[in-house]
């Protein structure tokens, strides 16, 4: 009440007396990590992670399953995952994409709690995906509609295959995978998806990338986000 921002965020009405309310006004959080390019990458967590998600559309469709496992000298060393509850009507193709039916998730949490956990797990983290800038796209929207800013580096997996195997037929996780030579448990579900990630990075930082040791040499890999 006393605060010098007080006046600023909630200002008198025209007469004086009471707090003008102030439409569309909230009060955002920004959650952000940026390790200094001298960081070993021996030294900070890598959390690989992946979404399952009603769609493709970061604003209109929603996360279904999100999970992530976190490496340290690219050695898992914890592993989360979560469904999450939503009132979007999954389509047929979603379900035989990702193996989730509807009933699948009846009871899971909402969002909101799932991101919290997920936020709180990656804490001091450099965030891996394989085609990062979508996995992006929807852990931003979703902490965004819970009032969170979310500013992370995230490591693409897809952007370094493209630089450093020009020769490969393509660059899907499939074709990764296949090139060295790891196989699927679960193929598009949160959990499968990323050990096979894990793995693929792996192996290219053992057999592509052994010259890059710190995070600046690493950030030429990382998506804009």
């Amino acid at each position: 009440m006393h605060s010098l921002f007080y006046t600023v965020l909630f200002p008198p009405d025209q007469q004086g007396q009471g707090i003008k309310q102030v439409e569309n006004l909230t009060l955002r959080q920004v959650k952000r990590f940026s390790p200094s390019p001298e960081t070993a990458l021996r030294d900070v967590p890598l959390v690989v992670v992946d979404v399952e998600t009603t769609g493709l559309d970061p604003k209109a469709d929603q996360i279904i399953e999100i999970g992530a496992i976190k490496m340290m000298g690219l050695k898992p060393i914890a592993e989360w995952s979560s469904f999450v509850s939503t009132s979007i009507v999954l389509t047929d193709d979603i379900i035989r994409l990702t193996g989730i039916s509807p009933d699948m998730l009846v009871g899971q949490p909402p969002l909101e709690d799932v991101m919290t956990q997920f936020l709180k797990f990656i804490e001091g983290s450099i965030l891996v995906a394989h085609n990062a800038e979508f996995d992006a796209s929807m852990i931003k929207s979703a902490c965004s509609q819970m009032g969170v800013d979310l500013e992370w580096p995230y490591l693409c997996t897809l952007k370094m295959a493209r630089e450093l195997l020009p020769d490969l037929e393509n660059k899907k996780l499939d074709t990764l995978a296949r090139h060295y030579g790891l196989t699927f448990e679960s193929r598009h579900r949160a959990i499968g998806d990323i050990k096979v990630t894990c793995g693929v990075l792996r192996e290219m930082f053992e057999q592509e990338a052994y010259s890059i040791v710190t995070w600046g040499e690493a950030k030429h890999y990382c998506i804009e986000n």
